[in-house]
């Protein structure tokens, strides 16, 4: 081979290599950068919908009237709050479209009452506030962290409210109570209803307000399985599951506010 030859055949090679590696680039972007960032996108601006959808009778409540207010909205909680177990999508996400004001989230996997009141500085200002916790110190008692007790349950909520109302003045403030256990054992159950209990004391007490979701979603699920709404014993799944806790929240606060007709 000349030397013309040569340098012909090592700038082919050159040029082929160089095409193989960018088409590895671009599918490397696209792959690990491009397709990640779009479902991230489409996963976090999908609409999913209210078990049943939403009815006149479910905007009737203090809190679709506070959705509607303008003002702006906190979530706090663990992982149902968080969306660990369903891409990142929180359980009130269905609720987002009629909320007018803006929406901020406060939650983390695994999280206790105690984690809130730790952090509780760390907690965005807002004028609403919505608190989802109790799941994790239900299921975990042999957790010093945990509330070991309703009665301590109870007052570290208490100490909570407290906190976001003397830093907030003319916050609202929403609790709700621990979320449902599905198939679980009659112990654990026991134990959720009295942490509920216990807090919906300290909530009529304080003047803040409590929804109660599990009766709702207990009817649901006793009629069409737990298989379809549920991720785990406690943790709804995508859509459907998510769609049933708001439809939960919203009814329980339509029935409130009948009864403070």
């Amino acid at each position: 081979m000349g030397k013309a030859d040569r340098k012909t055949g090592i700038s082919k090679t050159t040029v082929v290599l160089t095409i193989v590696l960018v088409l590895i680039v671009i599918c490397s972007l696209a792959i690990f950068v491009v397709y990640p960032a779009a479902h991230k996108h489409y996963v976090k601006n999908r609409s999913y919908p209210v078990y049943g959808g939403m009815t006149e009778e479910l905007k009737d409540s203090e809190l679709f009237d506070d959705m509607q207010s303008g003002r702006s909205f906190c979530f706090i909680g663990d992982s149902i709050t968080y969306g660990s177990v369903t891409e990142g999508i929180p359980w009130y996400q269905p609720l987002t479209p009629y909320i007018t004001g803006t929406v901020t989230n406060f939650s983390h996997s695994g999280w206790v009452v105690n984690n809130l009141i730790d952090d509780a500085d760390s907690i965005p200002d807002a004028d609403i506030y919505v608190i989802a916790i109790g799941i994790n110190d239900i299921l975990f008692p042999e957790d010093e962290y945990c509330a070991q007790t309703a009665a301590e349950f109870a007052a570290k909520c208490k100490e909570l409210g407290e906190h976001l109302t003397t830093r907030s003045p003319g916050s609202t403030i929403y609790f709700i109570l621990p979320w449902p256990l599905a198939d679980i054992d009659k112990s654990f159950a026991e134990r959720a209803n009295k942490f509920r209990s216990a807090l919906a004391q300290t909530c009529i007490a304080k003047g803040y307000r409590y929804i109660n979701p599990d009766p709702v979603v207990q009817s649901v699920i006793a009629d069409e399985g737990s298989a379809k709404y549920m991720y785990n014993d406690f943790h709804p799944n995508a859509p459907d599951g998510i769609g049933l806790y708001c439809y939960a929240v919203l009814s329980d606060a339509h029935e409130k506010s009948l009864k403070n007709q």
